[in-house]
């Protein structure tokens, strides 16, 4: 997960369609999107999801 830039949580979920790339907290008391710029999103792009099971 990603750390959300307006509440800090650590609830953040990377957001992609075809209007919008950023970030979508998830965090109980926030529900923010943060728009994220080019090298932001390229680093979630690049971003490898590892399972802990």
């Amino acid at each position: 997960m990603w750390k959300c830039p307006y509440c800090g949580s650590e609830y953040g979920m990377p957001y992609q369609d075809s209007n919008l790339t950023g970030m979508l907290c998830l965090g109980e008391m926030c529900g923010r999107f943060h728009t994220m710029t080019e090298e932001e999103s390229k680093q979630v792009e690049r971003h490898v999801y590892e399972s802990d099971m």
